[in-house]
């Protein structure tokens, strides 16, 4: 059965981002969009949390542009600077993903908090996009009752696939459905929960248009582990993790 559920939407954007995969040494590479840990720490930082760890968050995201990607080189300052003892610059190649932008969905006991403090463009800490050198300002979009579907048959119906305009964690497909002008892509080793003091516990995989299109596929039957939220909002259908 369908239930009304408050959802947060919120926009952000800039002119580059990282979030570093933590599986590559040599070349920082990226994932394309925000992970949840990234996602976790935005909204943290808009609260003024030091960190996220116990506290309830369903959140999605879409891909509003292409996801374009550059690699090029810094100039990294090493621990020593701020340590104050010997200083160093280290060169480092590093994957940025140029001129993002991404749309956010949020539910939460934190919704009011955060739609009022994002509507005024407040933020106790900066905001950025998976690093520090990538700034961006969250920019309000809505507050509205989603409506909340059981992974089925709400969500499956049929049998017939659905569409969706947000990423979507692979182990809820069952399969995608091949459309003409689309490309799936597919990323893993996305890490799912921050236990504090830089220590994590599991990871996901998602799927992802990287031209900012829809996915259709066919919804895997629940139980799902990790687990997730469909909600159908003025966007349409987004998976919530």
């Amino acid at each position: 059965m369908a239930r009304s559920l408050p959802l947060l939407v919120f926009d952000v954007a800039g002119s580059i981002a990282h979030y570093r995969r933590p599986d590559t040494a040599v070349t920082h590479a990226t994932y394309p969009f925000p992970t949840r840990t990234a996602l976790r720490g935005m909204l943290g930082a808009i609260l003024g949390l030091p960190e996220w760890t116990t506290r309830e968050a369903w959140t999605g995201v879409r891909c509003l542009r292409p996801i374009r990607t550059r690699s090029q080189e810094l100039s990294l300052l090493g621990k020593g600077w701020l340590g104050g003892s010997d200083s160093f610059n280290r060169p480092t190649a590093i994957e940025l993903v140029v001129e993002p932008a991404y749309r956010v969905y949020y539910a939460g006991p934190d919704a009011d908090d955060l739609a009022e403090r994002i509507r005024n463009q407040q933020s106790v800490y900066p905001t950025y996009l998976g690093s520090a050198f990538a700034l961006t300002v969250p920019r309000f979009v809505a507050v509205e009752e989603a409506e909340e579907l059981d992974w089925a048959p709400e969500v499956a119906g049929d049998g017939e696939p659905v569409e969706s305009p947000a990423v979507v964690p692979a182990h809820v497909v069952a399969g995608v459905e091949p459309v003409p002008g689309r490309v799936y892509a597919r990323v893993g080793g996305v890490l799912h929960t921050h236990l504090g003091g830089r220590r994590f516990r599991r990871s996901m995989s998602f799927l992802y248009e990287p031209n900012g299109g829809s996915l259709r596929f066919r919804p895997a039957p629940g139980p799902y582990d990790p687990p997730v939220r469909w909600v159908r909002c003025s966007d349409g259908l987004v998976c919530l993790w």
